[in-house]
């Protein structure tokens, strides 16, 4: 047999317990005034006392507990649906420009007038380049004959590639490659004719002085930079310098350098150092001082003397474009053997 289940009455609470007691013991004392006021006091005390047990044991608080708010969602940072930007490559003329733009800016005479296309033009100014050394050609080139170095691209049309070649035959440099090339050409108002004439003199005293120099007990070459003395790809000024050079000092020419780029093999400057031992570094500086007092066209554009991590050497640069018939006459050097 299967007894029903009671149910389980829930137990008061403390508060409850508490009122029943006080109610029937106050009832059966009620009648006596004395014992009432008693009575009053002994509820207040132990009201008073269960409370403050009832605190610290946490089942109630005093104070009403503050809604707690709702944690903050986080916030997922929003995702652009558009692709992200990837940057532009430069084009191939704006690469060519910038190589050209470096390349003049550095190595063509802070003297020489430039004619260049409007986007060259603000380009070489933007660098240093003075305003009044620069010709925006036009249509027809118009102006070419007011330079002395011309920066083209030959996406020009025919017209005016007829004319640069007519007016500025001489390619010095180049840069770049199919419709992107541009190059640097020297200026020639006398015309191409007269430019080639001139070119064709250079070179043959070119190979005369350098075969002077070759012989000059004062100046020692290795193999390969006699070879281009010989072939007559050295400059004018340079050529002239170390044979001004060998009258005061003993000097090994170690390289030539500064041949332009994308342009013929052609040199327009010189490292040498002493032959002295031990006076070399007073020698090098005796020569510089020798060189940075030329007058133009022999002043060089630029001339230092480089430590470097074994003997110290000088360092002879010139302008471009190199001119030309500097060297009509051969060219000799006055060596004399006892001075140094």
């Amino acid at each position: 047999m299967v007894r029903p289940v009671r149910s389980v009455r829930p137990e008061p609470s403390w508060g409850r317990v508490l009122l029943t007691t006080v109610r029937l013991w106050g009832s059966r004392r009620l009648r006596h005034p004395a014992f009432l006021r008693r009575l009053v006091l002994t509820v207040v005390a132990v009201t008073a006392a269960v409370v403050v047990s009832l605190q610290f044991a946490g089942v109630f608080s005093t104070s009403a507990a503050a809604p707690t708010a709702p944690a903050p969602r986080a916030v997922r940072p929003s995702v652009s649906a558009r692709p992200a930007v990837r940057p532009v490559a430069p084009s191939p003329v704006t690469v060519a420009q910038s190589a050209a733009v470096a390349w003049i800016t550095g190595q063509v005479s802070s003297t020489a007038v430039i004619g260049c296309y409007p986007a060259m033009c603000t380009a070489l100014e933007a660098q240093g380049v003075s305003a009044s050394r620069l010709v925006s050609l036009g249509s027809g080139m118009t102006g070419v004959l007011k330079t002395d170095v011309l920066a083209m691209l030959p996406s020009a049309s025919d017209a005016d590639s007829a004319l640069a070649g007519q007016y500025a035959p001489a390619l010095i440099a180049s840069f770049g490659s199919g419709s992107a090339r541009i190059e640097v050409r020297a200026v020639a108002r006398n015309g191409a004719a007269a430019y080639q004439s001139a070119a064709r003199a250079d070179l043959a005293a070119r190979k005369s002085a350098a075969a002077q120099l070759l012989k000059n007990p004062r100046l020692k070459f290795t193999a390969a930079d006699a070879a281009q003395l010989r072939a007559g790809v050295v400059d004018s000024r340079v050529l002239a310098t170390l044979a001004a050079l060998s009258t005061q000092f003993t000097l090994k020419v170690t390289a030539f350098g500064d041949s332009a780029p994308g342009g013929p093999q052609f040199f327009r400057g010189v490292t040498v150092a002493s032959d002295r031992g031990g006076s070399g570094a007073a020698s090098l500086a005796a020569a510089l001082a020798m060189v940075n007092a030329q007058a133009s066209p022999y002043l060089p554009a630029h001339a230092i003397i480089n430590p470097g991590t074994g003997q110290a050497a000088l360092t002879i640069q010139f302008a471009s474009p190199s001119p030309l018939g500097l060297l009509s006459m051969v060219l000799t050097a006055d060596v004399h053997p006892d001075e140094g």
